[in-house]
Order: C-alpha cells, then sequence, then structure tokens
C-alpha cells in the first residue's frame, strides 16, 4: 500500500519530503511536515527564470515587469548580503507561490535543498528529532532524503516493531500531524 502511495506521490506530485531509513530487516519513512511558517522564505530567495516569472505573474493577476524588477532588486540585493525576504512571501508568513507548478525544486526540497542547517524552522528541527532517536540503537543503515532517493520502496515495519516506534515518538513529544503522516506513511495497521 506504502510503495503505492509513494509511487503516486513519485508521480503526480513534486511535494513529498521525506527522510528514508533503510535499515537490514525494513525501512522507515519519516515525513517532513512543513508549517508554513516563512522562516525559510526569510533567509532565501530561490533562483527563478524568467519565463516562469512571468507565467507567475500572469497567474497572480500581476504586471510581469514589475514582479520581474522586483525579483531582480531583490535577488540582488540578497547576493549582496542584504536581508531581504523572498518576493513571494505574503504578509511574512505565508508563500504566495505555494501550490503553483513552477514553485522551484529548491523550495519544494526545503530543507533538504538547503542543507537543513535552518535552525529557525520548528518543523525541521522535529524532523530531524525523529529521525536521530530513530537512529540512535542503529548499527547498520542507509540515510536517504526526498532530494534523492533512488528506491522509493518501503519495506514495512513488522508489527512487532510498532510499540517500541510508537514509544520513541511519544518520548519525542512529537506533533499529532507528524505521528499520524509517520504512522500512515510506514503502513502502521493501528494507530
Amino acid at each position: 500500500m506504502f510503495n503505492e502511495l509513494l509511487k503516486r506521490d513519485a508521480l503526480n506530485t513534486r511535494d513529498a519530503i521525506f527522510t528514508k531509513i533503510e535499515l537490514p530487516e525494513n525501512d522507515i519513512v519519516v515525513p517532513f511536515i512543513c508549517r508554513k511558517c516563512g522562516s525559510c522564505c526569510m533567509t532565501y530567495i530561490p533562483r527563478i527564470p524568467t519565463e516562469d516569472l512571468i507565467t507567475i505573474a500572469k497567474d497572480l493577476k500581476f504586471s510581469s515587469e514589475g514582479l520581474i524588477s522586483l525579483y531582480s532588486n531583490i535577488y540582488l540585493k540578497r547576493l549582496c548580503g542584504k536581508t531581504e525576504p523572498c518576493l513571494f512571501l505574503d504578509n511574512r508568513r505565508l508563500c504566495m507561490i505555494y501550490g503553483h507548478p513552477l514553485r522551484p525544486d529548491v523550495c519544494r526540497l526545503y530543507p533538504f535543498s538547503f542543507g537543513g542547517t535552518d535552525a529557525d524552522c520548528d518543523a525541521y528541527l522535529e524532523h530531524k528529532r525523529v529521525v536521530e532517536i530513530l537512529l540512535a540503537d542503529e548499527k547498520s543503515f542507509e540515510i536517504y532524503d526526498a532530494s534523492f532517493c533512488p528506491n522509493r520502496n518501503v519495506r514495512l515495519i513488522s508489527d512487532s516493531k510498532w510499540p517500541q516506534i510508537h514509544s520513541k515518538l511519544k518520548r519525542l513529544n512529537v506533533t499529532g500531524d507528524m505521528i499520524r503522516a509517520f504512522m500512515i506513511l510506514n503502513g502502521a495497521s493501528k494507530f
């Protein structure tokens, strides 16, 4: 079931953000759940081709020339080291192109595309804590994130391992959204 969900996500969207841990007996998929806090947009401005800006401007009902000029000015300021939020950050919180098909891949794959160094992103810190606790007792594993995962098939966790994993997640005090998504993505039979 999960393998089909991942295949469907891989084929229909580019928004499946996760870390996949390949263990000797099974795999574990840890979802990244964006809280849309805007902290990434305060620290990074993606490179967007002019033709994409023209399409985005039309879709947002903005002037193409005005959007290109604004983007160029903000992008140059960031290159010169000035702190400027992304021009698509609305009210310093929501991305105006979050669901747009031309949203840059670097944004779609955040925080994995950004090196995972943005300590202001609570969702990333939660994701990182979950990965760390799941790897704490493991001696042999391979780890991949959504930016490069050569094999999206998953060997599901056995029912006998779920109580231990669920206990680890509860100790971390992670959000209910994280626990639900984690259990669904990993094929938990009960939750």
